[in-house]
């Protein structure tokens, strides 16, 4: 019998959740949540990967599954397709609740709901017959990792290899060895951000390799773990599903825990902090700065490979007015029929702290919004591109130039 060893209590800092509150969880919201995030950032002709199945006509070596919650990122949806397609894999990309692996049920007490939805998944997994499953998604990959030794005790044989995002990446950076088409050195020393063996085994693997893809990028000096900041890791959240325990913090606390990052970054000559889970970097690039920007490692392999996708969340979460986020993000949530209530309640859900006055507007100090992904370009390039200019040209009465999100 399949052990089960999924751990679903813990949070990211590996603590017990809270789950007194589990009655009043909808799941309906938190679906529509994640998809209406994803389609406040981007235009429904960028999206490359399935969130709806179909029966597919030609099989695929590869079935990278994006997930849910990175829905609330989807900057990384658009750098993991396109490093899949620069290393050369023959894949096919899906996201959204029709992949999703049940964990929200299961975290809920609806175990014989995300059961069912996980098995579902499997079996769309296997209708492109791929030899391995590859989840973005730490608990997507703890989930399918049971159901799928369970589907081969029932069946006889698993359908695929599920591998976590981070193993398969540094695994392939390897076997190309020589071939992996670098393009650009990135100077930077980096302070890795990631769980470990306290939360699951899995946080332990994905963290390690992590570190190796760091050490394979040129350029990139790994100067090692940051610790989670005094008034807590900006990840962790008291229930699952919630936002984080940094959520409503004050203005000067935010600031504590600016400086306190900055301060483990001096003590080792770091510039970065770098995360690798796409709800990490969500809720740790809030506290990135000019002088220390978060950014994702999956963003600094993507400049490596001479790949250029900004990240969008954090460029938005910088500009600190809804307002602003809605103009800036109108072309894309218009794409999909969105009306400009539903987007309005998205941009204030997910871009507006309480700590939102201590915010730095824009990290334009030498790098702008490109800094945000880690390349480093000087201010004085961008020109109106600058988050200062944006800023300037709205407060002088004329229109708003299109950020570069694409």
């Amino acid at each position: 019998m399949a052990v089960d060893d999924r751990m679903i209590s813990k949070n990211a800092a590996g603590e017990d959740f809270d789950l007194s509150r589990a009655s009043e969880f909808s799941f309906t919201q938190f679906y529509r949540d994640h998809l209406y995030s994803e389609r406040l950032q981007i235009s429904r002709d960028e999206m490359t990967w399935l969130e709806r199945y179909a029966k597919p006509d030609q099989p695929a070596e590869v079935v990278l599954n994006l997930s849910c919650g990175v829905q609330n990122t989807p900057h990384l949806m658009l750098t993991q397709v396109a490093l899949f397609e620069a290393l050369g894999v023959d894949f096919v990309a899906t996201a959204g609740n029709k992949y999703c692996c049940g964990r929200p049920f299961q975290r809920f007490g609806k175990g014989q709901v995300g059961d069912t939805m996980a098995a579902r998944a499997i079996d769309r997994f296997a209708s492109w017959q791929p030899e391995v499953n590859v989840q973005c998604c730490g608990s997507c990959l703890i989930e399918f990792n049971y159901h799928v030794r369970v589907v081969a005790e029932e069946r006889g044989e698993a359908p695929f290899e599920v591998i976590h995002i981070t193993d398969y990446l540094v695994d392939r950076l390897i076997e190309m060895g020589d071939d992996v088409p670098w393009r650009k050195s990135i100077p930077r020393r980096v302070m890795v951000h990631a769980e470990g063996a306290e939360v699951h085994p899995t946080k332990e693997a994905a963290k390690s390799a992590t570190i190796r893809t760091l050490e394979l990028i040129p350029g990139i000096e790994y100067v090692g773990i940051v610790e989670s900041p005094a008034l807590g890791q900006p990840c962790a959240t008291k229930g699952p599903g919630e936002p984080s325990v940094l959520n409503d913090i004050t203005p000067e606390q935010y600031l504590e825990v600016c400086q306190d990052l900055q301060d483990q970054a001096d003590a080792v000559g770091a510039d970065a902090i770098v995360t690798h889970h796409h709800m990490c970097h969500r809720e740790w690039c809030k506290f990135g700065t000019n002088r220390l920007p978060v950014l994702h490692y999956q963003s600094l392999l993507a400049e490596a490979l001479g790949i250029r996708i900004p990240d969008r969340f954090q460029t938005l979460w910088k500009l600190g007015d809804p307002e602003k986020v809605l103009q800036q993000t109108r072309r894309h949530w218009e794409s999909w029929g969105m009306d400009e209530k539903d987007a309005r309640h998205v941009v204030k859900h997910h871009f507006m702290p309480e700590y939102a006055s201590q915010v730095q507007r824009c990290p334009c100090e030498g790098n702008c919004a490109e800094a945000v992904a880690g390349t480093g370009a000087a201010a004085a390039a961008l020109g109106a591109d600058c988050g200062t200019s944006w800023t300037a040209t709205l407060e002088a009465g004329m229109e708003l130039p299109v950020l570069d999100l694409v």
